[in-house]
């Protein structure tokens, strides 16, 4: 996600019965995989990624629904909002990351591929609407796919394990950054299950993350934005539930129905490079590698 970073302070301006709300992206102009880096992380901190990446990139299949639920301040009130979206991997090559709920706030998006065909989906409600796909052949594996600059997820724990997939939480520099400046809190026990409690200042105001990590299963499971109603920012919270792990996935999941209005384009209206669809490796260079 190169132009529209990975938003837990979501980019959002709408008018919803005369509400107005604003909020602010974080941008990374500079993205850079771990292994280019020097990366500083507290010990605990860097026991806890490795334990997830270990579990994560080891997986055949992976498949959850992230629930995202919204309060924004507005007018001395709260406006709420609440969106689901998919996250499912099979490996090789078939992969999906779209959001399920129709929004007033969010932009739809999609990006999947079918094991033939990649598919980037991408729109924009302001100051113009736009609603434009990319259409490329599909990467040998899913680590070919440029999640890091490409697709523009919104739920900081699916980013994460979508990362972690790929064997790389590092990979992205904003989560990098955060790792670093990261703290392990106590335990904590919800819903009859021990979470690790890991908290991270986000982005260039460092807006605190709390993401909730399973004692025995090393799998995120929430993510949670407290928010400042001073600062108009946001609460949101993340809930990841129906996950499911090398189980068979069926080829349904990962299509999507594009609206009929969508543009299919070379490259988006918004700067990008025209390889960020996809890492493009140079013959006998690993695609991961590419930056």
């Amino acid at each position: 996600m190169r132009n529209l970073r990975i938003t837990p302070v979501i980019a959002v301006l709408i008018a919803v019965e005369a509400l107005a709300v604003c909020g602010a992206v974080p941008a990374n102009t500079s993205p850079a995989l771990a292994s280019e880096t020097r990366v500083q992380l507290k010990p605990e901190v860097a026991e806890l990624i490795k334990q997830s990446t270990d579990t994560y990139k080891k997986m055949k299949s992976y498949r959850h629904t992230a629930k995202w639920s919204l309060i924004i301040p507005a007018d001395g009130g709260e406006a709420h909002e609440d969106a689901n979206f998919t996250l499912a991997l099979e490996r090789p090559n078939r992969f999906v990351y779209k959001m399920d709920s129709q929004s007033r706030v969010l932009p739809p998006v999609a990006a999947y591929c079918d094991g033939k065909t990649f598919i980037n989906f991408k729109a924009k409600f302001n100051p113009t609407p736009v609603k434009q796909y990319i259409k490329v052949k599909a990467p040998e594996s899913y680590a070919g796919i440029n999640i890091v600059d490409d697709v523009e997820f919104r739920p900081i724990g699916t980013y994460i394990i979508a990362l972690m997939l790929q064997g790389d939480a590092l990979a992205d520099k904003d989560v990098r950054l955060a790792l670093e400046k990261a703290t392990v809190k106590p335990t904590v026990m919800e819903n009859g299950k021990k979470w690790h409690v890991l908290e991270m200042p986000f982005g260039t105001d460092e807006t605190p993350i709390t993401v909730y990590i399973g004692h025995d299963d090393h799998l995120i499971g929430k993510s949670v934005q407290k928010g400042d109603p001073k600062k108009g920012e946001p609460k949101i919270t993340e809930q990841i539930e129906g996950i499911k792990i090398d189980n068979p996935i069926g080829p349904a999941s990962f299509q999507y129905d594009l609206p009929a209005d969508a543009k299919q384009v070379d490259r988006f209206s918004a700067p990008q490079r025209p390889t960020d669809a996809m890492r493009r490796a140079k013959p006998g260079q690993s695609a991961r590698n590419v930056s």
